[in-house]
């Protein structure tokens, strides 16, 4: 299970409000905010605690998009635990590369002037 913490910056302003506004989103723990003065920001802890790398993507937007936010700086991140899961077959990572392979057989046919079946082209 991927778990990481973050540092929430928002205006000054708005520190109060995004801090209910992150208690709403699912998988989202808030240890406090602050403001800091010098730096004119307000700076909340939190933590994002997910079944998937996907689910923190997902959390990540939506934070991002809250009325307010400036950045959200990642201090730690662990992930060991996903990686078990994918060792033991408990769960399966989405391939953004998926088709690759067929790509890579298409291209190499082209090249060596084979069609489909393998059987050189005649021209």
């Amino acid at each position: 299970m991927p778990i990481v913490s973050c540092v929430v910056t928002t205006v000054p302003e708005r520190g109060k409000e995004v801090e209910k506004e992150l208690l709403s989103i699912p998988g989202v723990e808030v240890y406090g905010g602050g403001l800091k003065e010098e730096e004119n920001a307000y700076h909340i802890i939190v933590v994002l605690d997910a079944e998937r790398y996907s689910e923190l993507e997902h959390m990540e937007k939506q934070i991002k998009a809250i009325d307010g936010v400036l950045q959200l700086a990642v201090v730690e991140a662990h992930f060991l635990d996903e990686f078990e899961k994918i060792e033991s077959g408990e769960i399966y990572p989405m391939n953004p590369f998926r088709g690759l392979r067929k790509a890579e057989k298409e291209a190499e046919r082209a090249w060596l002037g084979e069609d489909e079946d393998g059987e050189k082209e005649s021209h």
